[in-house]
């Protein structure tokens, strides 16, 4: 009998252990962030956009890998050729057919979760309603794993996570495309699904990333933007902020640029008074807004239309960061002085990497930029057991 109860005390000290270990072990995901170390960047290749795609690809591939999935509309073979064409390294690249022909991925792809005992999940939010996409039923196919998801529409520019517990949303964002749902609601599921501990709220959009047919100033000047934070607050480590400043002697030569300002320096006040995940201040850099850039597109509207530039719209890689410039295409001295300006500052911020910067003014032309067309998967932590 004795004998009997021991064995059932050890086998009862057995399970709580185990059933500890289990509970932990799928317990406490966090959302890899920009900063963490890569395995790949997942691209959608765009026809419409060749030469900036081949030049980014180029860049990122001479150190890292590179998934580029390739819509069946155009043959795998006619995308490697026009990469082989340009020295591309191809042993960095995986070519991959899909249906989907959209190429803002990072809106629409997978947010990768883990813990520190280096268990994983992938998770979507649903996508803008009006833009439905594909590439989510696709990529869990490719993986052959569950991708979990949420009620709620949140996408991947219009959120920054520090992987310790924190986010920034943008409050004008979440109300427009979830009006059913109250800022409470949106940080219950964030919480829920993603394991955020946090959320600060930011107010408002940049006017140079209005949305979509915004007049800003009535019959002069229209935006193509999206709204998203990705174009003037980043993370770049858990603690530090990268957010956007207009130049003080720039301030009041415009009154878009008295308004940017004036949003700019309001999320600054709101970034300086609060505190992390943890209970801790946070570190705020400043760098300069990009150059305008406002064009024609008759197609849209009959008045100018003021795009999304921003130098904060930039990708991290394993030994470089690649910056959009504006100097080339706007072909002007401030623009040039000013791309100078923030390549010295970002060697600052980046000492360990080489900093690339890249015209990509075609693709803020569409509402976006390097930082919307790519999406960081990261390497797999090692396991801790203790």
């Amino acid at each position: 009998m004795k004998k009997l109860k021991k064995c059932l005390y050890i086998a009862s000290i057995i399970a709580v252990v185990g059933c500890t270990f289990f509970y932990f072990e799928y317990q406490n995901f966090q959302p890899s962030t920009d900063f963490d170390n890569l395995e790949s960047h997942l691209m959608i290749w765009s026809p419409s956009h060749e030469k900036t795609y081949v030049e980014f690809i180029k860049t990122l591939s001479e150190d890292d890998s590179v998934t580029l999935y390739v819509p069946k509309k155009t043959p795998l073979d006619t995308v490697k050729n026009k990469l082989l064409k340009a020295n591309v390294n191809l042993n960095k690249l995986t070519l991959i057919p899909i249906q989907n022909e959209r190429i803002w991925i990072r809106d629409f792809g997978p947010v990768f979760l883990e813990n520190k005992y280096g268990s994983s999940r992938v998770f979507c939010f649903k996508y803008y309603q009006e833009r439905k996409s594909s590439f989510p039923y696709e990529y869990q196919k490719l993986i052959g794993k569950r991708i979990y998801a949420s009620r709620i529409l949140n996408v991947g520019g219009a959120r920054e996570v520090n992987g310790d517990g924190l986010a920034i949303l943008i409050e004008s964002h979440e109300r427009m495309y979830n009006p059913e749902l109250s800022l409470k609601d949106i940080e219950k599921e964030l919480k829920r699904k993603m394991g955020i501990k946090k959320v600060i709220w930011l107010k408002d959009v940049l006017p140079q990333d209005e949305y979509e047919g915004t007049e800003l100033i009535p019959n002069q000047l229209y935006s193509f933007g999206a709204g998203h934070i990705d174009n003037f607050c980043r993370f770049i480590s858990p603690d530090t902020i990268l957010l956007a400043q207009v130049p003080f002697e720039d301030r009041y030569l415009h009154p878009i640029l008295q308004t940017t300002s004036d949003r700019l320096e309001k999320s600054y006040e709101i970034l300086k008074n609060s505190l992390d995940q943890d209970n801790n201040p946070l570190h705020i850099v400043r760098v300069p807004i990009a150059p305008f850039l406002v064009e024609n597109n008759f197609e849209y509207t009959q008045h100018p239309i003021l795009f999304p530039t921003s130098y904060l719209n930039f990708v991290i890689g394993s030994k470089k960061v690649v910056v959009p410039s504006y100097g080339e295409y706007l072909n002007t001295p401030e623009a040039k002085e000013r791309d100078i300006l923030v390549h010295a500052q970002f060697k600052t911020l980046f000492p360990s990497k080489k900093i690339i910067m890249q015209n990509c003014a075609d693709i803020n032309k569409e509402g976006g930029g390097f930082h919307c067309i790519s999406l960081n998967k990261t390497r797999k932590k090692t396991k801790k057991l203790t």
